[in-house]
């Protein structure tokens, strides 16, 4: 009589296992513990998956992200011990679904359920939950808090005029409570009823402002009259801003890793989804301010811009810049300094860093640089159509686009005499 073939044990992948899959991004579902599952789809993304049977009905449910050192996603030691808790619930005769409900009490605990079961990483909405939202609403049970309290929280934001972060945290929420809802965690959205129209802010108003080649001059004569209210990085930064048109996180947050003295090459990477690397051609005239950020980098940073003080993210924040032209704008007054307006009162129309990127663009276009060469200097996604049969990303007419700006904004900025002053102190150091 044959043999009965016994029906062949999961492969079970430990730690080590796991960790060189999602390296290699080999897609797959990967049995780890009992009922635990990992689904990679990219390398280093990975999905936490619940299976089991209960009451003889099966259930699968996305549990976490994969992640390491991270509050809001769970690694494999993370697993391992859901993994326990599921197999001690199934054999109590309770659902572990519904054992992992009850853990649910307040906005903190459904904020960290929420973002753990995304891919989405929500940096900037974790930094306004933090910072506005945790102190009041935190420790709150989910149950208390009622419509009125987000209402309040929307109107308080407003009030500061802040719309750009109350249409973040109403976005955001709207989110947070759908998945609630879904997973019958709560007995009402209190967020339902709330819109951006009607509670934080409105639609967002097209800002049309680009500065002048006279506006560029007028406010880098100001900047340059008091050196401790505009320090040269922060005016470097500004520079670079209109040479080259990026966007505010792209350039804080590059780091001297991606730049070549050498070939005058510079790796720009992005900070939006669905963006490209792009690699830019330094004009020789930019090189000397980037010796300059260099001999102020006094602690080796890797960033190019540095935070003074001690941040999570190691670089200039991206409201540094605007905080330091707001100061310009209005009354400001120290034991040594005092003024009022000087941009104002010389003329500059009131305008933020995100204003040079659009004055970079309109300065180019006016001095007949082609849109589609703008469009790629400025890093935006290609229409599907264009990015199906163009894959060029216009190098050589951007290193055209780059020596223009530069030979228009350099001069206006009038910055030569200190970026070689701090160079020449450094290499005398």
């Amino acid at each position: 009589m044959a043999e009965i073939e016994k029906p062949k044990k999961k492969e079970i992948h430990k730690e080590k296992a796991i960790k060189k899959l999602l390296k290699a991004g080999k897609r797959g579902i990967y049995y780890v513990a009992s009922n635990i599952y990992l689904k990679i789809t990219s390398p280093n993304v990975g999905v936490w998956f619940l299976r089991f049977q209960f009451q003889r009905k099966r259930y699968e449910r996305k549990w976490a992200v994969y992640g390491e050192n991270n509050p809001y996603f769970k690694n494999y030691e993370a697993a391992i011990s859901k993994s326990v808790k599921v197999q001690k619930a199934l054999a109590d005769g309770k659902n572990p679904l519904m054992q992992e409900h009850s853990e649910i009490e307040t906005l903190d605990d459904l904020i960290v359920r929420f973002l753990s079961t995304t891919t989405r990483k929500y940096k900037k909405q974790k930094e306004i939950y933090k910072a506005d939202i945790q102190p009041i609403l935190g420790n709150k049970l989910l149950g208390e808090i009622t419509r009125y309290d987000m209402e309040k929280l929307l109107i308080s934001l407003v009030k500061q005029d802040r719309k750009s972060i109350a249409r973040k945290t109403l976005y955001f929420f709207h989110s947070v409570f759908r998945y609630a809802s879904d997973h019958k965690l709560i007995l009402e959205n209190v967020t339902s009823h709330l819109t951006i129209e009607k509670n934080a802010g409105g639609d967002p108003q097209e800002r049309q402002i680009f500065l002048s080649e006279s506006e560029i001059e007028k406010t880098f004569d100001v900047l340059n009259q008091y050196p401790k209210q505009a320090p040269l990085s922060n005016k470097i930064a500004m520079v670079l801003y209109l040479i080259f048109g990026f966007r505010k996180s792209e350039l804080i947050s590059s780091k001297w890793k991606d730049f070549n003295f050498e070939k005058q090459e510079w790796i720009v990477r992005p900070t939006k989804l669905g963006e490209e690397v792009i690699t830019l051609d330094v004009p020789d005239d930019v090189m000397p301010y980037f010796c300059a950020l260099k001999a102020l980098n006094v602690n080796d940073s890797e960033f190019m811009f540095p935070t003074k003080r001690d941040s999570q993210s190691g670089h200039l924040s991206e409201s540094t810049l605007n905080t330091m032209l707001s100061k310009f704008f209005s009354k400001y007054s120290t034991k040594t300094v005092k003024f009022d307006n000087p941009l104002g009162s010389a003329g500059v129309r009131k305008f933020w860093i995100h204003d040079l990127r659009r004055t970079f663009t309109s300065t180019a276009n006016d001095n007949e640089i082609a849109e589609e060469v703008t469009q790629r200097c400025l890093n935006h996604k290609k229409r599907k159509r264009l990015k199906i049969y163009d894959l060029s990303n216009r190098r050589t007419q951007r290193k055209v686009a780059y020596e223009l700006m530069a030979g228009i904004v350099l001069p206006l900025a009038n910055l030569d005499s200190e970026v070689k002053f701090i160079t020449m102190e450094a290499k005398a150091a």
